[in-house]
């Protein structure tokens, strides 16, 4: 039996129908999104990617860097500030690993107890203060969730104001599909005990997020 027979008698046993005022809405919402996207005004895209990714659900931090080459002096400061080992679980992509990080102990995987990790987001979403990574051999996908502490590298250029936009550039229409595409909000947290939020209840404690001025 074919899919399309198994779904008709699905629909005929639940005398499932749709409406004619539900199929116009739906087709509505698909003909003009713009029509139905969050709007910023008169926040700027990055205005409110850091307002959204510092909000108390997101719990990120973020900090303007001037070009890559400054990051290995503000990891550093990051690591002070937060009395941690000058330990970096660094992911393997070239504009991160050819930077100066003497002074630190680097490797490109993360182990179970990784405390910190530094790698690169491939875009950024204002709308709701997210960062996208898309697998590669030089991006592993475990450096985004298993350090205690996750320190992100984007590019302002990259911040999109919607989801959407996000799958335009990386979705199913995008000429070279990866493995996975993960999109992370800020910290891990739970409220399932007692309703209260805990961070870091299955992945990062700690984001901290930097935008690199182009």
């Amino acid at each position: 039996m074919s899919r399309d027979a198994i779904l008709r008698k699905i629909d005929n046993a639940n005398a499932v129908r749709m409406s004619s005022d539900v199929a116009a809405a739906a087709a509505a919402l698909i003909a003009e999104p713009d029509g139905y996207r969050a709007t910023f005004a008169p926040q700027s895209v990055y205005d409110r990617f850091v307002a959204k990714a510092t909000s108390e659900t997101v719990t990120a931090t973020v900090e303007d860097i001037a070009s890559l080459e400054a990051l290995p002096e503000a990891v550093a400061a990051y690591i002070a500030n937060n009395e941690l080992v000058p330990r970096i679980a660094l992911q393997p992509r070239d504009s991160l690993t050819e930077l100066n990080w003497s002074g630190f102990e680097t490797v490109d995987q993360a182990q179970m107890n990784e405390t910190l990790a530094v790698t690169f987001a491939d875009a950024a979403i204002a709308e709701t203060g997210s960062l996208v990574f898309r697998t590669a051999p030089d991006a592993p996908v475990l450096l985004n969730f298993l350090p205690l502490h996750h320190l992100v590298v984007v590019r302002r250029s990259s911040i999109l104001p919607h989801m959407e936009d996000a799958f335009d550039h990386f979705g199913t229409t995008a000429d070279a599909q990866r493995r996975s595409l993960n999109v992370i909000t800020g910290t891990s947290g739970t409220a399932d005990i007692e309703a209260k939020n805990v961070r870091g209840a299955h992945g990062p404690r700690f984001m901290h997020i930097y935008c690199v001025t182009d």
